[in-house]
């Protein structure tokens, strides 16, 4: 996962597309902190599978042909062990886009990650869809001159099909989910902030302060939903941040932990060990020969 500008709310199309758009065939541990953004996030398991995807503290374990859908705002992580076999594809559709075309989105979630409640009409159009994506799939794959027409009218058609089967109103949604609308919202300030100054000193107070919160209460709210602490959520996106640095050979080792917050290599190397199972030196050699 070499580009990170999904990170928040900033969606950046993949030239020349509407949509950014990206394969994921790592033969490493892939890992992304929990974040959000604006734009509706698909995740299409083509082959293999995730080991824990968590959209808004629900947890999922996906296998081939499993779509997930992120939506606007929502809270998401991803960790999936290595698998030479695994491939995912992920779509992000810029909220501005999907409103353009379809205004009534404003008012509306997309449905579809519980298969299990789906009725005779929903089950159909899944399969259309899980069709379409693996098309979406083949076209990537391809040489051919009409790609990136291609790929722009399979988008639309993937879009359609999850409005016209899958969307439904925010207070249903929000009532089947639990969403509590002040706990997301809670959440995102801490995250956004973390991902605008990992990569420097953070405390606790400056956080609570962020968020107009005690400290006491920013620890006890944060272990809470997202069932890690504090600490322990800066130190994965310092993680996540310095992982997309080594293998892009953005500095050797020393400049790379200092770039993304860690006081040493050593420091650094212990938080890789605890994610990806091996050093980040490891990593860096195995990215830089």
């Amino acid at each position: 996962m070499a580009d990170t500008s999904f990170i928040h709310e900033i969606v950046k199309p993949t030239d020349p597309l509407s949509i950014w758009l990206y394969l994921h065939n790592e033969r490493n541990v892939t890992f992304v902190a929990p974040h959000w953004h604006q734009g509706i996030e698909i995740s299409y398991t083509v082959f293999g599978s995730i080991d824990d995807f968590v959209i808004n503290q629900k947890h999922f374990t996906t296998s081939g042909g499993r779509v997930l859908v992120i939506n606007s705002q929502e809270l998401h992580s991803v960790y999936a062990k290595k698998n030479d076999k695994s491939e995912a594809l992920s779509i992000i559709f810029p909220y501005a886009f999907v409103n353009r075309l379809y205004p009534q989105i404003e008012n509306q979630v997309i449905n579809i990650n519980d298969t299990d409640t789906f009725n005779s009409i929903e089950k159909e159009a899944y399969i259309k869809l899980q069709t379409s994506l693996f098309e979406m799939y083949l076209i990537m794959k391809s040489d051919d001159k009409y790609k990136n027409l291609k790929l722009e009218a399979s988008s639309i058609k993937v879009l359609q099909l999850l409005i016209q089967y899958f969307a439904k109103s925010k207070n249903e949604y929000n009532r089947k989910d639990g969403t509590k609308e002040f706990v997301v919202n809670r959440i995102q300030m801490i995250t956004k902030f973390v991902h605008e100054n990992y990569y420097k000193r953070i405390s606790l107070d400056e956080i609570a302060s962020e968020v107009n919160v005690s400290k006491v209460y920013l620890t006890k709210f944060f272990k809470k939903y997202m069932n890690l602490t504090v600490g322990q959520y800066i130190t994965n996106v310092r993680v996540q941040k310095a992982y997309y640095d080594l293998i892009g050979k953005a500095g050797n080792l020393t400049q790379i932990a200092s770039k993304n917050g860690f006081s040493t290599t050593r420091a650094m190397n212990k938080a890789f060990i605890g994610i990806y199972g091996k050093n980040a030196f490891t990593i860096y050699k195995e990215n830089n020969n």
